[in-house]
This record gives structure tokens, C-alpha cells and sequence, in this order.
């Protein structure tokens, strides 16, 4: 079963973008971010943060942290990124983690978090180059929310040296929405930065 086919295409592409179109926020001491849809806390410690606003001019840094402005995108909607603070100069993507969600179709509103994960990683395959999951999904939970987590790897698209990309993805079904954590890097960075993305996504804590 091909699930979310004509939605799931935006989960994986936001963690291959550029800065372009973010708005970058001014530091703050206390580095956390509120996340209400799941009654959770991150702390982005490390990172800097930025919102994804393609109607925005990017050199408009007036916005608050915690302000999330409307898209037009009818479905996937990208909440926030994580960005290294710089990027590697031999690499074209820049490390990040994306939280993105969007509803679930009515059709599909028995579907299980394993069946979405097949789904997804089937229409990957067929879009991606050498596309393939390296890991068996691991259900995991962060306060009351479960979620299933997964570890995959491609081919960057029109890369000029066939780079390879290394993605780990957290998936949360609630209240008929999937929200996705993907943190993407360059497989050459991946001994060096995975550990950072894990312990980042480790700090969610239920919001008190």
C-alpha cells in the first residue's frame, strides 16, 4: 500500500534545502523550543534555529521565536530547522534537523506508524538513487507520545558528486496528523555529527 503517496514527498526534501527562505532568529540564553502539538520541549543547544517562510523576504528578522505564521502549502507544513552553526565547505547540504507535519487523509486514518514507514521508504526508493534503510525501526516514545524511529540513506539529487545523504527520521501519528523530526547530513559527516542530532532529539521532554 502506497500511504500518503501524493503528501509523504515533503517529509525528506525539507531536510535538503538550504538556508534559502528561512528566517534565521536572534540567540537566546535559554535555547529551548515548545512544540504543542505533541506537549513537548526541545532544547536546541548548539543549533541555530530558523523558520521555513517562502512569502517572507529573508532579510526580515523581526519575528518572534515562538511565532508560527500560516503557509501555503495545503499540506506539508514546515514548523522549524535546526542548522549547524556552519556549514562543511566540501559538503552541499548543510547539517539539520526539520520538524514537519501535515493531516492524514480520512482514507487512511487506521493506518499504523509501520505501515507509513513502508510506505514511505517504497516511494523513496522509486525517487531517490540507492535509496535504502539501514536500520529496523525501532519504536521509542518521548513522555506520553509514541513515535517509531528509522535510520536511511540516498543519493542527493543533481548532486555534482554523487553525495551521499544520511537521514534519521522520528515519526508521530496524533489527533490525525503525522509530525516528523528528520535529521539529515552528509554521510561524511556522520560519525562526526550523528551524535549531536541523537542527543538533540533525546532532550524532548513533556512540556510542564
Amino acid at each position: 500500500m502506497i500511504l500518503l503517496e501524493r503528501y509523504s514527498l515533503g517529509f525528506l526534501l525539507p531536510g535538503i534545502i538550504l538556508c534559502f527562505a528561512c528566517i534565521e532568529k536572534v540567540p537566546e540564553i535559554k535555547k529551548t523550543i515548545e512544540i504543542p502539538e505533541l506537549g513537548l520541549v526541545l532544547n536546541y543547544e548548539g543549533w541555530i534555529y530558523e523558520e521555513y517562510d517562502p512569502n517572507r523576504d529573508s532579510s526580515d528578522s523581526s519575528r518572534s521565536k515562538n511565532k508560527r505564521e500560516p503557509q501555503n502549502d495545503k499540506h506539508v507544513k514546515v514548523m522549524f530547522y535546526l542548522f549547524e552553526p556552519e556549514q562543511n565547505k566540501g559538503s552541499e547540504i548543510r547539517t539539520n534537523i526539520n520538524f514537519v507535519s501535515e493531516p492524514i487523509p480520512v482514507k487512511y486514518s487506521k493506518a499504523t506508524l509501520e505501515d507509513y514507514v513502508a510506505s514511505i521508504s517504497g516511494l523513496y526508493s522509486n525517487i531517490y538513487k540507492e535509496y535504502e534503510i539501514l536500520s529496523v525501526p525501532q519504536k521509542c516514545s518521548f513522555g506520553k507520545e509514541k513515535c517509531i524511529f528509522f535510520e536511511s540513506k540516498f543519493v542527493l539529487p543533481n548532486s555534482t558528486e554523487k553525495q551521499q545523504i544520511r537521514t534519521l527520521q522520528w515519526i508521530f501519528f496524533k489527533e490525525g496528523y503525522v509530525y516528523i523530526f528528520t535529521g539529515t547530513l552528509p554521510e561524511l559527516e556522520f560519525s562526526e555529527k550523528n551524535k549531536k542530532i541523537l542527543n538533540t532529539i533525546q532532550t524532548l521532554t513533556e512540556k510542564i
